[in-house]
């Protein structure tokens, strides 16, 4: 992981983040929240490259068990549009996903490359079952690192979202202000 973004994720995950929110002003609030949101955006496209990996290794374990007869390359849409392969449900996230693309995009692809690069990916068929559940493994444990991570920013996000929407109702801030 970056030591920059490291530093911004460790910053945010400090209690003292979230201190004293009631004396901080409402554009401060929305500064903390909008840091929070581009942390988690990096966080979730860095899990988003991990379960990609994971699913095409999957569907390569598949096709040399003999569970799928396709070649991987002509079932990629199919392996990288499905959350099956996952094991994941089709219910609807608790807070809307943001699915767009981080600012610094390298940042996150190079700690993933780490685990599993492109160099890794057009090799599959050299490499064997074991070397490819292994880094299976290795992408299972980063992304569940970055998935406590992201869980640790949804609290946080969720602590100041809690003071913003008190002032509203409150009437210590007018919402109007908000609206432009």
């Amino acid at each position: 992981m970056d030591s920059h973004r490291r530093r911004r994720y460790e910053a945010i995950a400090e209690p003292g983040y979230v201190e004293d929110l009631e004396d901080r002003s409402l554009e401060d609030l929305r500064a903390l929240r909008d840091e929070c949101r581009e942390v988690e955006n990096e966080i979730s496209f860095e899990r988003r490259l991990c379960h990609a990996r994971i699913d095409i290794l999957r569907a390569e374990i598949e096709r040399r068990s003999g569970e799928q007869d396709q070649d991987l390359l002509s079932r990629l849409p199919e392996i990288l549009g499905s959350a099956e392969l996952r094991g994941e449900e089709a219910a609807l996230p608790s807070r809307a996903p943001d699915l767009s693309i981080p600012r610094n995009v390298d940042i996150p692809r190079r700690r993933v490359e780490e685990i599993a690069g492109e160099q890794t990916m057009t090799r599959l068929n050299q490499l064997q079952s074991d070397e490819i559940k292994e880094i299976m493994s290795n992408l299972a444990e980063h992304e569940r690192n970055l998935s406590a991570r992201r869980r640790k920013l949804h609290e946080v996000m969720d602590v100041i979202q809690a003071e913003i929407v008190r002032r509203y109702t409150s009437g210590e801030a007018d919402p109007s202000v908000a609206l432009g």
